[in-house]
């Protein structure tokens, strides 16, 4: 079953693909700040988007 995307289904990817990525970089911000409240988790993931740069150390 391999068939092509339509434009909806494309963008539905994306849009999950996206919020995947974001829940990520959040639980990556609570496991560092322990103590955070919800507010300063969404700030900080809006200043790791808006940086675009990776969020994690090279190796």
């Amino acid at each position: 079953m391999n068939r092509k995307l339509g434009a909806e289904e494309k963008v539905e990817v994306a849009v999950n693909m996206s919020d995947v990525c974001v829940r990520i970089c959040a639980e990556g911000i609570r496991k560092q700040n322990i103590s955070i409240k919800e507010e300063r988790v969404v700030q900080k993931v809006r200043e790791r988007i808006v940086r675009k740069k990776p969020c994690h150390h090279e190796v």
